[in-house]
Parts: C-alpha cells; structure tokens; sequence
C-alpha cells in the first residue's frame, strides 16, 4: 500500500483466539473464545474514513468478526453509494471527512430513511461532537480505533435484536 507516493507497511495484533483460528474467523466466531456464532448470516458495514491507515485496521477488525467491509472516502461518497440502493447492516462513519463532515453526512443518510445501525467513530472524545452525531440520529459514538471486542458486543447485539 502507498500513501502520499510512499510505501507503508502496516502490521496489526489481533487477539490470539482470532490470530490462531482461521476457520472461526471465516465463520464469524465470537473473540470472546465462548464459541459462539456472532451471525448466522454475513453481515455488511459501509466504512466511511478517509484515512487509510484507519482504514486497513477498522477492515481488519470488522473482518474477523465475519463482516463483509465496504469503504469510502467521504461522505458525497457514501451518499452516493447508499443512493443506488446500496445496503448495508451497519454504517460506520468518521468525523473528519472531505467535503462533508461526518455529522452532516449521518443527517443525510437518516433523510435518505436508511435505519441501519449507524456508528460514529472519532479521534478524540469530545462530549459536544459526540451530542451532535446522537442529534442527527447516530446509534453509538466510539473513539477510534474500533476495538474488537466492541465491535464484537455490537455484532451480537445485531444478532439478537
């Protein structure tokens, strides 16, 4: 991979009972190392995040729990995306976006009357930022990175709900 004309190499540490068996990762097992299906079914996020770097762990993370990853770079293309008819189980969105904030974004996609799980994600905390995506209609607000056990307890959760 290459960003801004130059190789980088990115390496990650998933935790062991996901490192140390592929079958359960392709079969969506929980991290929890409960043996517990987190899906019968394969679940799909749209990412919105233009950093790339974010971008390769956030696919990582999503992927070990079974979840078909799609990304975008910002928000017009998100909204371009979910336009065509594109659907998703749960979008996952970034605040610093080009173009369009991910706040703006979010209120877009909830006027378009997509009802999917809908996840803020941020690099610091901040209780304003963090009202402002709840106002316009967003499930959870996470800093980043996404954490996978998080990101687990949300899977389940869609599972179950």
């Amino acid at each position: 991979m290459r960003f801004k004309g130059k190789p980088i190499e990115c390496k990650m540490e998933l935790p062991s009972k996901i490192k140390n068996n592929e079958k359960s990762i392709q079969q969506g097992f929980s991290p929890s190392g409960n043996g517990d299906l987190i899906s019968t079914r394969k679940f799909r996020a749209l990412m919105v995040d233009n950093d790339p770097i974010c971008q390769i762990i956030e696919k990582a993370i999503l992927e070990s729990q079974g979840v078909e990853t799609q990304f975008v770079g910002s928000g017009i293309d998100a909204l371009n995306l979910l336009a065509t008819g594109a659907s998703f189980d749960i979008i996952v969105i970034a605040w610093v976006l080009p173009m369009m904030n991910g706040v703006e974004t979010t209120r877009q996609i909830r006027a378009m009357g997509i009802r999917c799980k809908l996840l803020a994600i941020i690099a610091c905390f901040d209780e304003r930022k963090k009202h402002e995506f709840l106002d316009v209609g967003v499930d959870e607000f996470i800093e980043k990175p996404l954490n996978p056990k998080k990101v687990a307890s949300i899977m389940r959760e869609m599972k179950n709900g």
